[in-house]
């Protein structure tokens, strides 16, 4: 379980300086810190998986993948590390450092594990619906063959779902679909204890 570091409300500005003097990455939500738990072999695997799609199906455009830079989903309170980030066009950064705040995402991914599911489907999910530049959040199980997407279409969202290996997880503006069985490619399962 995810747990909260400071008691008390944190302003960006002091989240900021904090966390530069931090030796591991935190987030902010809604001005309260989180810290960012270590990943399983799974979790790393599917990161490199989708990191490695993109970064090929936009090699040829001036389009971007991030596997855990900052994204400033508010600049009031919430300064989070997506698992991927893809930004179509241009990137934008908060006072324009390059190293800084991504302004602009277009895609967001989370790998969940039971760490991090609730925040990911609540604070985070609040939150990264609200950046006008985003078209789609993801929410992609490290357990199971299963990504659950919410996207934009003008300013309604849409939720869907594709699971199984056999699935294909249909990605907006890119008229492109990343098959499950990639995604998941190199992921060992747990056997189904029902079975």
């Amino acid at each position: 379980m995810v747990t909260e570091v400071a008691e008390r409300l944190m302003s960006a500005e002091e989240f900021l300086e904090w966390e530069s003097a931090q030796p591991f990455r935190h987030e902010l939500i809604d001005n309260r810190i989180y810290p960012m738990p270590g990943g399983s072999s799974s979790h790393e695997i599917i990161i490199s998986a989708l990191v490695g799609w993109f970064y090929f199906a936009l090699i040829d455009r001036i389009d971007h993948v991030y596997a855990g830079i900052q994204v400033m989903a508010d600049a009031i309170g919430t300064y989070t590390y997506p698992d991927v980030t893809v930004v179509l066009g241009e990137p934008v950064f908060h006072g324009g450092a390059k190293s800084g705040l991504l302004e602009n995402p277009t895609f967001l991914f989370e790998v969940s594990s039971p760490s991090t599911e609730k925040i990911d489907r609540t604070r985070k999910l609040d939150q990264y619906l609200q950046i006008p530049s985003l078209e789609a959040y993801f929410l992609v199980s490290q357990d199971t063959p299963l990504v659950e997407a919410y996207t934009r279409s003008g300013d309604e969202w849409t939720y869907s779902r594709c699971a199984g290996l056999d699935s294909y997880l249909r990605i907006p503006s890119l008229n492109d679909e990343i098959p499950l069985a990639f995604i998941y490619s190199k992921v060992k399962f747990e056997p189904d204890q029902n079975a």
